[in-house]
């Protein structure tokens, strides 16, 4: 019975990426067919009433147990913001020296965001992190063996880390990005792991988009 109740969180999660796919194709045509306002308006309905719903869901089916007391939270962001550091700088020392090439998933973005410049934005570094979050660390997290349990721990994490990688490279040639966004993927989610604040993972995704998209 665990097992098919497990089977229907994860099919959820599925159902919930599709809805995503649905908002982004909202997102650009709202802004290919009325400039800014059309995204901001595209935006604002679409990703606010998939967002409503995931948390909704979170809250009422997902959420195992109530937010882990941290003595120190600030250090666990830092901790994260280093971890996120370290795999950007790795990703840049592979690029330049193995002359590997940049993740498909990131050139799409930054080709897009010139003829989409205010939805690819509101995408990469609002509405994209608050959504992933929900369906990659607080829904597909607590679909397995409870949380506080250390076995399940590694093994929501494992597969929070691998599947938001897959999920990342899908359509492209299967190389090193995918370990990179994988590795992405296992700090974000070891950040909801020790806070279980879905904020905290939210805040580094955007901080971790941010950087790489307007900076």
């Amino acid at each position: 019975m665990k097992i098919f109740h497990s089977f229907l969180q994860v099919l959820g999660v599925g159902i919930g990426f599709i809805l995503y796919s649905f908002a982004e194709l909202a997102l650009v045509r709202g802004e290919a067919a009325w400039g800014a306002y059309g995204a901001i308006g595209a935006f604002v309905i679409s990703f606010g009433v998939l967002i409503g719903l995931l948390m909704l869901v979170y809250r009422r089916w997902y959420r195992q147990q109530g937010p882990l007391t941290v003595k120190h939270p600030a250090a666990v962001i830092w901790q994260g913001i280093g971890l996120l550091f370290l795999i950007q700088l790795t990703n840049s020392l592979l690029m330049n020296f193995l002359h590997t090439p940049q993740a498909a998933n990131q050139s799409n973005l930054l080709h897009l965001v010139k003829t989409y410049p205010l939805g690819i934005k509101l995408l990469a570094v609002v509405g994209g992190p608050i959504v992933e979050e929900y369906l990659f660390r607080g829904l597909l997290m607590n679909s397995f063996g409870s949380l506080r349990k250390r076995v399940w721990q590694w093994v929501s994490i494992l597969v929070s880390a691998f599947t938001f990688g897959f999920a990342h490279v899908v359509g492209s040639r299967i190389d090193y990005n995918l370990f990179i966004y994988a590795a992405l993927g296992g700090v974000l989610a070891w950040t909801y792991l020790r806070t279980r604040d879905m904020r905290y993972s939210i805040g580094l995704h955007m901080l971790n988009n941010a950087t790489i998209l307007l900076v």
